[in-house]
């Protein structure tokens, strides 16, 4: 009997193809989105990839502000059956995530690897988990992140029967996520610390892919400006950098300040934006920017910025730093461990003034340090996140 050597191959690759679930709660214009998306665009190829979420999404206009080119055919998608009013806003956090929690468990038992993209999810059986900050963590949470003054959720009482409510809904497996069955991935040395000391685990560190392909714009044609990047909301102190940033202009400094993002707390953007009449002469909005035009702007500005206490992964600092921009960052969260240089991280606004009109002042030191950051900044590229989680998935099944 003559065995047909090329149908062997095929069954076997056939046999190691794997149904891949990837859960995201909300779809929108995060790192942990970035993680999601760009996990599919390594997979589909080589498994079956299933995109499981609670709201609609735009893949077109997804595709062009992270530099990917994801079909609809590349991967199914499921839609949790979430009440309409929970499925395309920010609010309602704790409630949106429990019932898509439930509608997780209920379908889990159809996937060979299930993955959730931001963090720890009760999938009722053992899974992958990206660990990339702690708004799960409600102690963490607050310590790294207080809610402003006046909002509802600083009255306990309140907070505690709403986040009871939401436990009561979810319905959890009882499962202990933490006892060594799942896999905790760590998007930064930082978060792997604290899963350790916190909650006793070992979580392995992948870092999220930072996209961007930039020109490299002499050093002597950049304009002396900053930029900031990213979401615009109040755990992002855009209002400290503006504060930081016009000690530096008392110092003597003729810089101007880009903001470029988004955000849905009106009550954040509206006082944000009154901040900015007041310095408009150098301070200026640009909204949420993408390709292009976000790329032009960081590589013809010297300087960027990024003032979040405790962020536990800031991509925008990477991207500043692969657009050939010196950027400074709080010294807190995982910022040290990807900037790594003392003189560009900072415990408070006065000393962050400090810090960088002492380097305005001594040219060589800002190229030397551009040089630097540059090279610190490839260890990000989106093909090495595409090979490890590749690898990663492999080995969780087959361990």
């Amino acid at each position: 009997m003559r065995i047909n050597q090329a149908s062997i191959q095929a069954s076997e690759t056939e046999r190691r193809r794997l149904r891949v679930a990837i859960a995201h709660v909300r779809l929108g214009w995060g790192g942990s989105e970035k993680r999601v998306l760009w996990g599919i665009q390594a997979l589909k190829n080589h498994h079956e990839v299933t995109l499981i979420t609670a709201g609609s999404y735009d893949l077109e206009a997804l595709n062009q502000y992270y530099g990917m080119e994801l079909k609809p055919e590349d991967f199914k998608s499921i839609q949790a059956p979430l009440p309409f009013f929970m499925r395309n806003n920010g609010r309602m956090a704790a409630l949106r995530g429990a019932l898509f929690q439930r509608f997780c468990r209920k379908i889990a038992g159809d996937y060979d690897v299930l993955i959730s993209g931001y963090g720890p999810t009760d999938f009722g059986r053992p899974a992958i988990h990206f660990i990339a900050d702690f708004s799960w963590d409600q102690e963490l949470r607050e310590a790294l992140h207080p809610y402003p003054p006046g909002m509802i959720y600083n009255n306990q009482w309140i907070r505690a029967i709403y986040l009871g409510m939401a436990k009561h809904l979810s319905k959890p497996s009882g499962r202990d996520l933490f006892s060594g069955e799942d896999l905790m991935l760590s998007v930064s040395p930082w978060v792997a610390r604290k899963m350790k000391s916190r909650h006793g685990v070992e979580s392995p560190v992948l870092p999220s892919p930072v996209p961007g392909d930039f020109p490299l714009v002499p050093w002597e044609k950049k304009q002396p400006g900053f930029v900031c990047l990213g979401r615009l909301a109040p755990e992002k102190r855009i209002e400290d950098i503006i504060e930081i940033l016009s000690g530096v202009r008392a110092k003597g400094h003729d810089i101007h300040l880009h903001i470029v993002g988004d955000g849905d707390n009106p009550a954040y953007l509206a006082s944000l934006q009154q901040l900015v009449v007041e310095h408009q002469d150098w301070v200026c909005m640009e909204g949420r920017l993408q390709g292009d035009e976000k790329n032009a702007l960081l590589t013809q500005h010297a300087f960027g910025i990024h003032a979040c206490r405790g962020d536990a992964f800031p991509g925008v600092l990477i991207e500043m730093m692969k657009a050939g921009c010196v950027v400074w960052a709080h010294n807190s969260g995982g910022q040290p461990d990807i900037l790594q240089m003392p003189m560009l991280l900072y415990k408070d606004n006065k000393e962050a003034a400090e810090k960088i009109d002492r380097m305005l002042r001594n040219a060589n030191q800002l190229k030397q340090t551009q040089e630097r950051l540059l090279n610190l900044s490839e260890k990000y590229f989106v093909e090495h996140y595409m090979r490890d989680i590749c690898s990663i998935v492999e080995e969780w099944k087959s361990a």
